[in-house]
């Protein structure tokens, strides 16, 4: 039979190993980044510079944004997503910048995810959202003169998009495997 002391010892040593390897996981985002640290991880991840915005929606499994200057010359998106498991946060899934997103409205729909991103520069000045279940119209204000990104249920129902004119705005599928 081992000393109590021995004992004692070993599994305050397994436990300070299982709390360095935590902490060396925690670290390098190997379990997610924190949704209060998504901004700063965009921003030291995606070299965006500080006089950029950043804005976007989080939910409890997708998170979108949009990043760009004043003057909405260029622009920057980011998808991450809160894995099933043994996830403490959110992974960077995609992002960079591409025309659908600049002149557009692109649908990113992620494989095993039950939510999808909506991400435009807003060039067609979209003034609102509006989300038919079949039952209700839910509609959704939106700043015609700013970007966005939202995030909604797959199943949400019919999605549309109307710019200040109240003509429909169509948005392409950009399926990320």
């Amino acid at each position: 039979m081992q000393h109590p002391g021995k004992l004692t010892k070993m599994i305050l040593g397994v436990l300070l190993a299982c709390i360095v390897f935590a902490g060396f996981l925690w670290l390098n985002n190997d379990i997610g980044v924190q949704k209060s640290r998504l901004e700063a991880d965009i921003r030291s991840s995606q070299k965006i510079k500080p006089d950029w915005t950043v804005d976007g929606t989080v939910s409890d499994t997708v998170a979108a944004f949009i990043s760009y200057p004043g003057d909405r010359t260029d622009h920057t998106f980011s998808v991450y997503v809160n894995r099933p498991g043994l996830s403490f946060g959110y992974f960077f899934r995609s992002g960079g910048s591409l025309e659908e997103v600049e002149t557009g409205i692109a649908e990113f729909t992620l494989e095993g995810y039950q939510e999808k991103a909506f991400i435009s520069m807003n060039r067609q000045q979209v003034e609102r959202l509006e989300v038919d279940d079949g039952n209700t119209v839910q509609v959704t204000r939106i700043d015609s003169g700013k970007p966005f990104a939202i995030v909604l249920p797959v199943n949400a129902g019919s999605i549309a998009f109307y710019d200040v004119d109240g003509n429909t705005v169509e948005f392409g599928e950009r399926p990320l495997s």
